[in-house]
This record gives structure tokens, sequence and C-alpha cells, in this order.
């Protein structure tokens, strides 16, 4: 995790298979993830009508809870 503060963050989330996956946060909102060619489905989507985050990157599904964005 690495946050420059007023909702900018990178989030580093390790997968069951070992592997991570790096979502990007800019001014409170899910701006993108680390996708490549290689995972296939390259879409990316999110959502937030309360906590959590609803991330969409690829083939996954992540809840994200403000607090890990914004501390606390």
């Amino acid at each position: 995790m690495a946050r420059a503060g007023g909702g900018t963050a990178t989030l580093a989330v390790t997968r069951p298979c070992g592997r991570r996956r790096l979502i990007v946060f800019k001014a409170g909102k899910a701006v993108g993830a680390d996708l490549s060619q290689a995972d296939g489905n390259m879409g990316f989507s999110a959502t937030q009508e309360a906590d959590p985050y609803m991330i969409r990157a690829g083939n996954e599904r992540y809840e994200i809870p403000g607090a890990a964005i914004y501390g606390g």
C-alpha cells in the first residue's frame, strides 16, 4: 500500500496463486489496475455507492474498504 493523501493510493492485493494485483486510486476513485494481455480479459470497472469499493479487474472481483485508501 502506498498512499499519497487525498484518496490517492496504489493498493497491492495478493491473489491466492501468490501473484499480486495493483489497483490505483486517484482522488478517491479507482482508476485502473495492472492488467496485461496475459490476463485475457483487460476490462476494468469500479463503483462505490457506500463502503466498500466494488472493483472488477479482468475476471477478478474485489471489495476494498475505504479505510484501505484513506487510512483508518
